[in-house]
C-alpha cells in the first residue's frame, strides 16, 4: 500500500501532492454552488472538476482517456478516515481542500478566524470567519467567547462541535453555553 499525504483542511488522504486545482469558480444557485476547477499536474492539464450547482453529482471531465484512467485510480487510492471514499467525494473534497486553503490564507493576513461545523465527527461544508484571531480562539480566552457561542447557537441546524483553524491543524472550540457569560 502506498504511503498517504493528509491535506490538512479537509483530512483526505492521497497518494501523493503532484496534482492541483487552477482556475477555481464558484457561483450560487438556487438549489446550491456550482463550481469548476481545472486539475494540473505540473503545467498539464489533465482535465475539470465540475458541479452545476443543481443538487447533481461533481464530475471530472477529462483531457484524455489516459488522464481518465490516471484520475479514477488516483480517486481509488483516497481514503477519508482511513475508509475508501467515491471518486465524486474525492473531487468534492480536492474542491474544498483548495477553496478552504484560500480562506484560511486570507483569514491569516486579517487576522481574523476560519471556523467549521462538526456533526458526528463529519465536516458538511459549514465555515464561518469569526472577526477574532484564531490564537485567541485556539487558547480559549477571547473576551467575547459567550458572545461568539449565541453567534454559532443561531446556525441551523447547529453542528455539534465547533472547531477553528489554528494555520496547522483544526481544533474544538471551548465554547461556554449559549446562555452562559464568558
Amino acid at each position: 500500500m502506498t504511503e498517504l499525504t493528509t491535506l490538512n483542511l479537509t483530512g483526505l488522504q492521497v497518494p501523493h501532492t503532484r496534482y492541483h486545482l487552477a482556475d477555481f469558480e464558484q457561483m450560487n444557485t438556487r438549489n446550491g454552488i456550482a463550481f469548476r476547477a481545472t486539475v494540473n499536474e505540473g503545467d498539464y492539464c489533465l482535465g475539470v472538476i465540475e458541479n452545476g450547482g443543481n443538487g447533481g453529482g461533481t464530475w471530472f471531465f477529462q483531457h484524455t482517456a489516459k488522464d481518465r484512467h490516471t484520475m479514477e485510480d488516483f480517486a481509488a487510492a483516497c481514503r477519508l478516515n482511513g475508509q475508501a471514499v467515491d471518486s465524486e467525494r474525492v473531487y468534492e473534497l480536492l474542491v474544498d481542500q483548495h477553496d478552504l486553503s484560500r480562506e484560511a490564507a486570507r483569514c491569516k493576513r486579517q487576522r481574523t478566524s476560519l471556523l467549521r461545523g462538526l456533526d458526528a465527527g463529519e465536516w458538511y461544508g459549514v465555515t464561518i470567519v469569526a472577526k477574532a484571531p484564531s490564537v485567541w480562539l485556539a487558547r480559549g480566552d477571547y473576551p467575547y467567547m459567550g458572545q461568539l457561542a449565541r453567534d454559532l447557537a443561531q446556525h441551523k441546524p447547529a453542528p455539534e462541535v465547533w472547531q477553528v483553524w489554528d494555520g496547522e491543524r483544526w481544533q474544538d472550540l471551548a465554547l461556554p453555553a449559549a446562555g452562559e457569560a464568558a
